[in-house]
């Protein structure tokens, strides 16, 4: 759709709610008049409830996740991106003493990244070159496995936890290589180089049906523009941010659940 197309519907659907109000009600189309600038927010948080939804088998009612369906992984391929990032040599302090920090891709304002796919830990010099699968665990985790008397991540693995060890925007995520396989940050010998390659779903680009006045932003833009999902989740799109505009008004709407 296009930002008037979104805009028309946006109304036409609000509108409908109006005509006809519930019982005791004092609902009139005046009273669900929502402004460009409120239905690019509610569109913006529509945007991200969907794609939350794709993402994770149990926020559906088909129950499947992004890596049990084709269709869902052909509708977010424009936001699937790769990058390789060196280490952060600036940051020291990571929990482990192993560790190894990475700056996770930003905009300059906020990450970029919001789901990580695949993730690997590449260790290279002149003659060899090393990947280790980086799996990701959760802290209570970390704790259960350096309780024990081997306390490192299994051959070809290294683990991932995120820590955040500077202001701003910035996200670092904490690898923890397997020991022996990359010498401490401050002794790693010249030509060796240890980066963190990642595949991830990048958080997409808000709706804004106009330019914003009076420095007005939503996620740091204020210029117009259209969804970039694949048109076919724009109707899903449309309908949640009718259903939240609906709630901010007090009216009550069951939210939709995605079939597909």
């Amino acid at each position: 759709m296009t930002t008037k197309e979104f805009s028309d519907q946006f109304d036409t659907l609000i509108n409908s709610y109006a005509n006809i109000p519930e019982f005791g009600e004092m609902a009139s189309k005046m009273d669900l008049t929502v402004d460009e600038y409120e239905k690019s927010v509610f569109l913006t948080q529509a945007q991200d409830i969907v794609l939350k939804r794709y993402f994770y088998a149990h926020e559906n009612a088909d129950g499947q996740g992004f890596d049990t369906s084709e269709r869902r992984q052909t509708d977010f391929s424009s936001l699937i991106k790769s990058e390789t990032i060196n280490m952060d040599v600036t940051q020291t302090n990571s929990f482990d003493a192993r560790g190894i920090l990475y700056t996770l891709p930003h905009d300059g304002t906020e990450t970029k990244v919001l789901y990580i796919l695949n993730e690997r830990l590449i260790v290279a010099t002149a003659s060899s070159r090393k990947e280790y699968v980086v799996k990701p665990i959760n802290y209570r985790e970390y704790d259960r496995v350096m309780s024990k008397p081997y306390t490192q991540p299994l051959k070809k693995q290294a683990w991932r936890l995120f820590q955040n060890v500077a202001t701003g925007f910035d996200v670092h995520t904490e690898i923890i290589p397997i020991e022996g396989s990359v010498p401490p940050v401050g002794e790693i010998p010249e030509g060796m180089t240890v980066r963190y390659k990642l595949r991830y779903v990048r958080r997409p680009n808000p709706i804004v049906l106009v330019n914003l006045p009076d420095g007005l932003e939503i996620n740091g833009v204020s210029t117009e523009q259209t969804c970039e999902l694949n048109p076919i989740l724009h109707v899903d799109i449309l309908q949640e941010a009718v259903r939240l505009a609906l709630a901010s008004k007090g009216v009550n709407v069951r939210p939709t659940n995605e079939q597909r």
